[in-house]
């Protein structure tokens, strides 16, 4: 089934036009990033820019969403749902539409693990994607601005926030946990929409239902973007409120979408 949906996804135009517009918005943050220290810095330091000058890997990386790109972060971050949607989950909405679910093929004894395995195909898929696009990135920070140290005066905030604080002490560790774990909820993410897509099967309704329900968490008190930006001021109670708050909608919409979904597929075969 994994190798199936990687073998769809790679012939798919729609799959690879939407990982390379993906692949280009991190790029070129990166890109206005660099454009926005250095020349200037080139000019200020014709014998050699101080590290103290440059601005540090992880800080300048795409989740720490730099202000010289911020809108590219807005972009790939709050339309996540979209670009799921195009990269693999598009076919399966167009496989159960008009009521001729491809899941009835299965047999009625296998149905559970068949959800289970399909659900952990797509967690899989697109917790490597985001672990791929997000790890390159860091490396192309690493390479561009590897001598620098600089937080940007961020060091005043860490007073008032020990996450902050730990970050600034080990920024290349944290920007990797925040690589993993904002990488592993966007997989999980990708299980709620594809629960979504089976339970909806109408393309003109999955689009605004996951994306509302993205915006909608990034929306709460417990904002789920507390837990995909590093380097910001909150504190260990935000970060793990978004974290416990995210877990909690995509659980149950996931346990809800999966009780619809058997509930009509079993339906339809004894119908």
């Amino acid at each position: 089934m994994l190798l199936s949906e990687i073998s769809a996804i790679i012939s798919s135009r729609r799959s690879k036009r939407t990982i390379l517009i993906c692949v280009l918005i991190v790029l070129l943050a990166e890109f206005l990033a660099w454009q926005s220290n250095f020349p200037g810095l080139f000019q200020l330091y014709p014998n050699g820019i101080p590290s103290k000058e440059i601005i540090n890997p992880p800080t300048a990386a795409f989740l720490a969403g730099n202000s010289s790109g911020q809108f590219l972060q807005i972009i790939l971050i709050w339309f996540m749902p979209i670009f799921i949607i195009m990269i693999t989950l598009q076919r399966i909405i167009e496989r159960t539409h008009g009521g001729s679910n491809y899941l009835l093929s299965t047999r009625m004894g296998t149905l559970d693990k068949f959800f289970v395995r399909s659900e952990l195909v797509q967690f899989f898929i697109f917790s490597t994607f985001y672990m791929i696009l997000f790890g390159c990135d860091f490396v192309v920070a690493i390479i561009l601005f590897h001598k620098g140290t600089s937080f940007m005066g961020m060091e005043d905030s860490a007073k008032y926030s020990h996450l902050l604080h730990l970050e600034i002490e080990h920024p290349y560790v944290a920007y990797i946990l925040f690589v993993i774990i904002v990488s592993l909820a966007f997989g999980l993410f990708s299980v709620v929409i594809y629960v979504l897509a089976l339970s909806i099967r109408k393309t003109i309704l999955v689009y605004p239902i996951s994306l509302g329900l993205w915006i909608f968490m990034i929306a709460l008190p417990y904002s789920s973007s507390y837990f995909t930006q590093p380097f910001i001021e909150y504190d260990w109670n935000e970060y793990i409120g978004s974290l416990i708050s995210f877990l909690l909608i995509c659980v149950v919409v996931i346990t809800i979408g999966n009780v619809v979904i058997r509930l009509r597929s079993k339906h339809v075969y004894f119908k």
